[in-house]
């Protein structure tokens, strides 16, 4: 048995060639698609890469807050090993606990760039709210010594923050006027 193509007419020739543009367009059509879908998938995982997580800027109760997040105050010593904090809000730009504030039973801190500050209760001699340019505020907290700020955003948690604020410091003086 030889080769038959040799012995066929053209139109038969033809009915042996794929139909349409060929098998390369189809396979330039088959490669276009794939880099569709692959270019899709690169700029999902870049978005939720990107995301901010729902807590992320909100003041919390430390018991809601990933146990790493809490890790930058711990290692400045701002937190006890095992210390629940009463309440923690993260700056930090990558949601990573770097930049934040939190208020313990002790008194408030706050960990950015490597420094931290810390006030105690009856340290504090005044906690103001200053609203910034940009629609933020800053809770600042006065000692003898230092003066340090927490910044919140919109609808973050500064009011309640400022209220725990005054809540314990009231509670620290009422202490000293029955003893």
């Amino acid at each position: 048995m030889g080769d038959n193509l040799d012995v066929m007419s053209t139109e038969e020739k033809e009915d042996l060639e794929p139909a349409g543009c060929g098998m390369g367009l189809y396979a330039i059509l088959l490669l276009v698609i794939c880099l569709i879908g692959v270019a899709g998938m690169v700029g999902g995982t870049i978005g939720l890469l990107n995301s901010e997580p729902e807590e992320a800027r909100n003041l919390v109760h430390g018991s809601e807050v990933q146990v790493w997040r809490l890790q930058p105050m711990r290692d400045a010593g701002l937190l006890e090993l095992t210390e629940v904090p009463a309440a923690w809000h993260d700056e930090s730009p990558r949601f990573d606990g770097t930049t934040s504030c939190v208020l313990t039973l002790k008194g408030v801190g706050r960990i950015e760039n490597d420094q931290h500050w810390f006030a105690l209760w009856s340290d504090m001699i005044d906690v103001t709210p200053q609203p910034t340019a940009d629609g933020r505020v800053d809770i600042v907290v006065q000692t003898q010594t230092k003066s340090f700020a927490c910044t919140f955003g919109q609808g973050e948690g500064a009011d309640r923050f400022l209220r725990q604020i005054s809540a314990e410091r009231q509670g620290i003086s009422s202490g000293d006027a029955d003893g």
